[in-house]
């Protein structure tokens, strides 16, 4: 009899076990509207519902081909609702056949939830009512300013030509890019960066890469090294949200310079840290 009493109440946990894996999982998510078209960077609201509003276990990527090259590029994501997000990158979409990218971290593995032809979605013209921002109002002290996000993210990043030379190799002004002096620091010492609970790393390099003066992977990977205790298990993917970030100083923002470079050990990092 007491045998009985056991399996039926290993069976009711696991039932409930079950139910709240289900109801923190992503169950549903389609676009509801665009508001770019081909020759403009993506602007994206979706339509979503995932348990407890989770979503830095939730990545959208924008997949476009350039003649035999495949680009992706990771969205910066700001909820509207609890039932809505919107998804914005930097890089123009030039190919009529981008495919958005949606996937969930699950055990110890990114799966691909969703593949979503962003232009089979509806179009809506940016109006003044429509057209969704980054709110970057309210900045407590000491905290570093937010970038404008208006525009086209530069890709490189500008270096002072020495006297007497009509041009400089790449190893060159990744050396005169680390020893120059600034007249004006491009991090305050001691700040600490601004950030929403549903913030992803890739989200606030976006915010912060050009007031730093590289580039998203390099901004990720200053981030990382500035910050090893809010990564849980000192893993890139795993950025926790109950942790003050503080601004990665001159030196480890000398150290990414070259957006190629700074991309290969960003993913080899996520790859590597994924795998383990």
């Amino acid at each position: 009899m007491s045998k009985g009493i056991i399996n039926r109440a290993v069976l009711a946990l696991s039932l409930f076990l079950f139910s709240f894996v289900a109801q923190a999982a992503l169950s549903h998510i389609s676009i509801n509207s665009r508001q770019f078209d081909v020759g403009q960077h993506p602007k994206i609201k979706l339509n979503i519902v995932a348990g407890k509003n989770d979503f830095s276990r939730i990545s959208f990527h924008l997949r476009q081909t350039n003649g035999s090259k495949e680009i992706m590029e990771e969205l910066m994501v700001q909820p509207i609702s609890g039932y809505m997000l919107f998804a914005i990158g930097v890089d123009n979409v030039t190919d009529p056949n981008a495919k958005l990218i949606v996937s969930e971290y699950k055990g110890n593995s990114w799966r691909q939830y969703a593949v979503l032809p962003v232009f089979d979605s509806p179009f809506i013209k940016i109006t003044d009512k429509t057209e969704v921002k980054i709110d970057t109002r309210n900045q407590p002290k000491k905290v570093a300013p937010m970038p404008n996000t208006g525009g086209k993210a530069q890709q490189t990043t500008a270096v002072e030509k020495t006297p007497n030379s009509s041009s400089v190799s790449a190893s060159s002004a990744s050396s005169t890019l680390s020893t120059q002096t600034l007249s004006t620091p491009i991090v305050n010492e001691g700040c600490t960066i601004e950030r929403d609970r549903s913030d992803t790393l890739w989200r606030i390099a976006s915010r912060y890469h050009k007031q730093w003066q590289t580039n998203v992977y390099g901004a990720m990977l200053a981030i990382y090294d500035a910050n090893p205790k809010a990564f849980s298990k000192q893993k890139i993917h795993l950025i926790r949200q109950d942790v003050i970030l503080m601004c990665p100083s001159q030196s480890q923002l000398n150290q990414y310079v070259n957006k190629i470079d700074d991309k290969a050990k960003f993913e080899g990092l996520e790859q590597q840290h994924a795998g383990n």
